[in-house]
């Protein structure tokens, strides 16, 4: 990894603080099913940002088109991924299938929001 993909970057800092207050407070509340939903599913979900990322960056040097086909393949695979946990996640029960889409919709919010910064030019 280059030395820009060392540690944390502040969305996935953001990430990582929403995903554990929201899972300090459900277990708080005694729902520790949901919890357990938002921290698999948090954690997947990095993963694959990070993943995704890698792909953004292009550290390989490929031409703008491979590059293109690289995140587009990569953001399909995530995609379909996502939904298979979130049919998955339908059989442990419904606290779960809420924990594991709040878990999702943490990634999504934070890959939304870095390329809103990567587009004003703030970050990238």
């Amino acid at each position: 990894m280059s030395s820009r993909n060392k540690g944390l970057k502040t969305a996935e800092k953001v990430m990582v603080i929403l995903g554990a207050g929201i899972i300090i407070i459900s277990l708080l509340l005694g729902y520790s099913s949901f919890a357990l939903g938002v921290a698999l599913a948090a954690f997947i979900a990095w993963l694959f940002y990070r993943w995704q990322m890698m792909a953004v960056i292009n550290l390989e040097g490929l031409s703008p088109r491979k590059a293109t086909n690289r995140v587009v393949a990569r953001s399909l695979v995530r995609l379909f991924v996502f939904l298979g946990m979130l049919g998955l996640s339908a059989l442990v029960g419904e606290l779960f299938l809420f924990g594991v889409l709040t878990g999702l919709l943490l990634e999504i919010m934070v890959f939304i929001s870095q390329a809103f910064l990567i587009i004003r030019g703030k970050e990238g």
